[in-house]
This record gives C-alpha cells, structure tokens and sequence, in this order.
C-alpha cells in the first residue's frame, strides 16, 4: 500500500498535478477553502479532508501549492495540530524566501520535514508532467520524494538549503518577464506594421525571438484574447517578491521597478484576473 498523499491547492496548476498523483495509484487527501474545487478529485477517488489538521494527521507526504506567500504562512499554521513526525511537506507556491527558514523550523519542532519546491512550466506542463522543480532543503528529502516529483515534472533540481528554491524561481519570473514585456512590445509593433500572425510566425517562429513564451503567446498577445493560464496578477505578485528579494540582497533592480509599474497599469487597466497576453494592449 503506498502512503497517503495531502494536498492543499487545487487551482490551474495544482489540479492536474494532484491528477496526476491520484491516476498513478497514490491515496490522495485533499482539502480546499471552496468544496466545489475538490470536486473533481472526489469523483476519480480522492478523499475529501473536513479540515487542514485532518489532512496532516493521515498524510505522508503534504503538497501545497498556493496562491501567495500569506497563504502558504496561514495554510502551515492550520495544519500544526495534525502534523504527524517524519511527515514530509513540500511546498510548490512562489513565495518569499525568508518564509521557509520559519516554516522549517516550525516543523522540526514536530519531527516533520520541508522541502520548497516551485515549479515552471505553465498549465500545460503541470498536466502533461513536464514541470521543473526548483528545490531547496535537504538533499535526503529530495531522494525521499524522488518518484514523486518524477511523477509531476522531468527535472527536479536542487537548489540548495531552504528558501533556495523558492529564490530560483525568483529569478526565472525575472527573466520571464522580461521576454512577455519584450515580446508584448514587439507585439505592439507588428500590428502597427499590419503583420498578421502567420506571418510573423513564419519569419519568426525558428529564429532567435523563437522560443516556448513566443510559441505560447505571440498570437494572444496580437489578439488581446485566448486562454488564460497566467494572469497579470500573478506575475505582478511573482515580480513584487522579486523587487524585495534584490532590494534585501542590495541589489536593487531598475528593470524589476519598471515591470512592476507596467503590471501595475495593466492591472488597473484590464484588472488583475485578466490574462498576460493583455501586455500586448497595453499602448493601444
């Protein structure tokens, strides 16, 4: 019989990844703060916990994956009176690195482990099990949730000691952004040449502005519409933790300032629930 799995956050991200988990034969408890998410997860068998400290209490291994670091903070503080010794926690949020050191020590105290290990790869990737970790903890809880993390991504890499992982993703949502502020100006600038997307898909799409962010998003962004799988709001956050993590480093960035104004006019002009692609509108 494998060990219980918990998992908390069932969003864009965190319901295909708690599918996969599920599909593959591990018993999965999960619990959301809205019923109507677990749904899904109860008809493919998962078991639905009442609360968060009866998810710790019959779990081995506890995913969370969250929408900002205050949620991760208030959702391992709920599940203190559950946690179970040598219960292994692993958090995929991005979310600020000072937190980790806390929430570690936190679960020492209980004889629990942590791992902080967020993930890129966008929706698709989460449901095709192509994600990237960024890890940080020790290297023994990695080998522990090896076959798990395989089940979820293709590379899980170790970053160093807690909250190293969490500052990795940091700084891959810096460069990321860089390419959606730089692809959504060049957007901009097609459109005002009259291009059309097969076009700049055929004179662009195997150069050197090719890439997976142009293959994802050129064409939403020229239209100002198309799924959302990544929202203004979220990179604006994810930015944010970037801007205090180098201003804590000393480093402070004129870039991360810049684009986190730019989200910030796009966030009050297209609200924060809308898709990146809108970067594209921004200057019409």
């Amino acid at each position: 019989m494998q060990d219980t799995i918990g998992w908390v956050g069932l969003g864009k991200m965190g319901l295909p990844m708690a599918q996969r988990l599920l599909h593959a034969g591990h018993p999965l408890h999960v619990w959301a703060r809205n019923p109507q998410q677990t749904l899904a997860l109860r008809q493919q068998g998962a078991k639905i916990a009442t609360d968060l400290i009866e998810l710790a209490q019959r779990s081995r291994t506890v995913f969370t994956i969250l929408g900002d670091t205050r949620d991760v903070e208030s959702v391992y503080s709920d599940m203190t009176q559950g946690i179970q010794p040598d219960t292994l926690f692993i958090d995929m949020t991005t979310a600020a690195p000072s937190i980790a050191a806390d929430i570690r020590k936190a679960l020492e105290q209980r004889h629990a482990r942590f791992l902080d290990a967020p993930v890129t790869g966008g929706v698709a990737g989460a449901a095709k099990g192509t994600l990237t970790h960024f890890v940080g903890g020790d290297t023994q809880d990695i080998q522990r949730c090896a076959t798990l993390l395989a089940q979820l991504g293709q590379r899980a890499v170790h970053c160093g000691e807690a909250g190293s992982g969490y500052r990795m993703k940091l700084v891959n949502q810096t460069i990321i952004a860089g390419t959606f502020l730089g692809l959504a100006n060049g957007m901009a600038l097609a459109r005002g040449g009259h291009f059309d997307t097969g076009l700049l898909t055929s004179a662009l799409g195997t150069g050197t502005a090719s890439g997976l962010l142009f293959n994802s998003y050129a064409e939403r962004m020229m239209a100002g519409s198309g799924e959302i799988t990544f929202t203004l709001g979220l990179l604006r956050k994810d930015l944010r933790l970037a801007q205090a993590e180098a201003e804590l480093q000393q480093r402070p960035s004129q870039f991360l300032n810049f684009a986190v104004q730019r989200l910030n006019i796009a966030c009050e002009r297209f609200g924060a629930h809308a898709g990146v692609q809108m970067l594209g509108q921004l200057d019409d």
